[in-house]
């Protein structure tokens, strides 16, 4: 295990635990928090603070109010998922029973295939990641076969110990065993390479090795959208776009850094480049995007920035 992995995965250790203390209550908290968290992030009180249109003008463009349509469905996918036990209908109602239940739409995909484009949104996000996170956890690939979650260890992850909305009490159990989604030899390529250069800004993993509910997700989403025919560049452009949801904070301020600093507005900056180490890793975001941010006096310093909390 490498250095800058061991904080991350410590602390998902600890997520699982407190997991497994207080069951699906846990769950519900997070997917009901996320879309809290995206609204009242640090750098976006900051931003609403500085009161200037470039910089409204410019998170809106990280995070659009009608959110990103992403060229991809669910097909059958989620139904294949119940039909495994991965996905406990009942189990996935009951966290959402006190948030007002679930959207029709979300339901529907239990028992319905749905050829409906997936948007992702404020307002979706949160379903979103709890839908394509077992999706990605289970659906069986020839590359998984080399991951570095396979072997005695596979459930202690918080991507599969984590996972508690399935019949069996922890997700590890269905760690790429599903037929979820059909993939060719080539998609599967072309997923693995995405997959292993794309980060995101809670630990220093690529989205191969899914440690984490949203590195699952993102995983899941890239195996729907290679098997819908999507290009290599046309999987960035999702990742990118599933992320900035996920890590608003994050993403906003790195539009804010490719502006300022790199004089490049966000809808120029290529997809590769924000989801690569240098950016979107944990250490790589600190390094590259915030720390410059703070030293050329664009952030104040009591702006520290840090990980969103992906954890259960």
């Amino acid at each position: 295990m490498k250095n800058s992995d061991r904080p991350s995965n410590s602390k998902r250790r600890f997520l699982i635990a407190t997991s497994a203390a207080l069951g699906v209550g846990v769950l519900g908290g997070v997917t009901g928090s996320l879309f809290w968290a995206s609204n009242s992030t640090r750098f976006l009180m900051y931003i609403k603070g500085q009161q200037t249109a470039a910089l409204g003008r410019m998170s809106r463009s990280v995070l659009p109010l009608e959110g990103h349509k992403l060229n991809v469905s669910f097909g059958d996918s989620i139904q294949r998922l119940v039909e495994a036990g991965v996905i406990s209908p009942e189990k996935f109602k009951f966290v959402y029973a006190k948030r007002g239940g679930l959207p029709t739409w979300v339901e529907k995909l239990f028992t319905q295939p749905s050829s409906e484009p997936i948007t992702m949104s404020f307002q979706t996000a949160p379903y979103l990641l709890n839908l394509l996170w077992p999706l990605g956890m289970a659906t069986k690939t020839q590359f998984n076969e080399k991951s570095r979650i396979k072997g005695p260890n596979v459930g202690r992850y918080a991507s599969t110990g984590g996972w508690v909305l399935g019949k069996a009490r922890s997700g590890g159990a269905y760690f790429n065993t599903v037929s979820a989604i059909d993939l060719t030899a080539e998609q599967e390529a072309r997923v693995l390479e995405v997959a292993k250069n794309s980060y995101r800004p809670c630990c220093n993993n690529d989205t191969f090795f899914q440690d984490c509910n949203h590195g699952s997700a993102l995983l899941g989403l890239y195996e729907l959208a290679a098997s819908q025919g999507a290009s290599v560049d046309e999987l960035y452009d999702i990742g990118r776009n599933a992320n900035s949801f996920w890590y608003a904070s994050e993403y906003i301020e790195m539009a804010y850094f490719f502006r300022k600093l790199k004089n490049k507005p966000w809808n120029q900056v290529a997809s590769r480049t924000i989801l690569d180490k240098n950016h979107s890793s944990i250490a790589g975001w600190q390094k590259n995007v915030h720390k410059p941010m703070v030293q050329a006096g664009l952030l104040p310093n009591t702006q520290l920035g840090g990980a969103s909390n992906c954890g259960v």
